[in-house]
């Protein structure tokens, strides 16, 4: 496939992005998870089909692109926004997405906010956006906002720690919160995800309110009621890890909710938060399947 780097222009800066294949072909819109970049796709993109045109974006604050104005706490709903400019920038009447983790979260929402924009959806080991207990709801919120008060004195004072490069792709792979990460899938990740300093080391980029992003505030009780009344209507296929604990145990009951609906296909593959880059040989099947399927026939 050929491959192109762009930046779209947007009121805080640019977002970038990685497009493979050719612009004439139907677009798959692809959004990476929380902390990481387009650089998740490297492994799994070569494997889809190439009669797509693959445009892989990096979120704001992530990758090569802008980040959000400063001082505010990372909300997701701005994150819905930005789904928004992408579409009305490429002026197509609907699009394939594809996301992992928080991209396919938020990919979901923004499918039941304007369905009329969403042809298919992919969601890589990712169901929904994560709900907050009743009982968690002021400390979750005032950690949240205590922590981006914090974080803004600090980078004001301090200075961004470095590392040589082995050093930066051993603490990717350290930090993975979801499961294990490889060290060809961390090495994809990690070519967006540093800079060069001035010592000869490297940097992480990634804007640190990310760490501690804020959810629009819902319960279990909630989702499924907006879910019965405002359902994704397009063909949805879900690629869960069965060794991804929080999707398997915490978000049982949606699971199960989900299965449900005749429009979506949930399928259960070996492997961890992150098995499209860790083995994308295994999702790559499932989802090029999906891609060239009419939907008649679902």
């Amino acid at each position: 496939m050929n491959i192109e780097e762009i930046a779209i222009t947007v009121p805080w800066g640019h977002l970038a992005a990685k497009i493979w294949g050719n612009r004439n072909d139907p677009l798959v819109l692809v959004f990476h998870g929380i902390m990481d970049n387009a650089g998740s796709f490297d492994r799994l993109i070569p494997l889809l089909p190439n009669s797509f045109c693959y445009v892989c974006f990096d979120l704001p604050g992530h990758g090569k692109s802008s980040h959000f104005p400063p001082f505010f706490p990372a909300y997701t709903l701005n994150n819905v926004i930005v789904y928004k400019l992408i579409m009305q920038y490429f002026k197509k009447d609907k699009y394939t997405v594809l996301g992992h983790s928080y991209g396919g979260q938020i990919a979901f929402l923004f499918a039941q906010l304007y369905p009329e924009y969403v042809e298919k959806l992919i969601m890589l080991d990712t169901i929904h956006l994560f709900p907050v207990h009743s009982g968690q709801f002021r400390q979750n919120l005032r950690d949240k906002m205590d922590f981006c008060i914090d974080l803004d004195k600090k980078m004001k004072t301090g200075t961004r720690p470095t590392y040589t490069y082995a050093e930066a792709l051993q603490k990717l792979q350290d930090q993975r919160a979801n499961g294990y990460i490889s060290r060809e899938a961390a090495e994809a990740l990690l070519q967006r995800a540093i800079e060069k300093t001035n010592d000869g080391k490297y940097a992480f980029t990634v804007d640190q309110r990310m760490k501690q992003f804020i959810n629009p505030i819902h319960d279990f009780r909630y989702m499924l009621e907006t879910l019965k009344k405002f359902p994704v209507t397009c063909p949805v296929l879900m690629i869960l890890g069965r060794d991804s604990e929080l999707q398997q145990i915490y978000m049982k009951g949606v699971t199960n909710f989900l299965k449900k609906y005749k429009n979506i296909r949930i399928k259960y593959v070996d492997g961890h938060h992150d098995v499209h880059n860790n083995s994308p040989e295994i999702v790559a099947p499932h989802v090029s399947k999906f891609l060239v399927m009419k939907k008649a026939k679902l």
